[in-house]
């Protein structure tokens, strides 16, 4: 979360436990058409907050079920593709 946290416009919660974060980014109104572009752009794997209902709008879900450098590299390449 904290990583997340760093990029601007993202609010992630920090997370007690689980391997998932459900974190919101301003202004996204379109959460599957964004992770669409997401994952051709950055190449990373997103669940549109939308596939969980109205409520998810506006968020993604992210699996850290993955290694450290791994989940490393994906944030990293988050980083950049948000920020355009």
């Amino acid at each position: 979360a904290q990583v997340l946290n760093a990029i601007p416009g993202i609010t992630a919660p920090v997370a007690s436990g689980g391997m998932y974060s459900f974190f919101k980014v301003d202004g996204l109104t379109d959460s599957l058409g964004e992770a669409k572009r997401l994952a051709h752009e950055a190449k990373v794997g997103l669940a549109p907050g939308s596939a969980f209902g109205p409520g998810g709008e506006g968020h993604f879900r992210l699996c850290f079920a993955q290694s450290e450098a791994t989940l490393e590299r994906a944030l990293e390449r988050l980083d950049v593709a948000l920020r355009r």
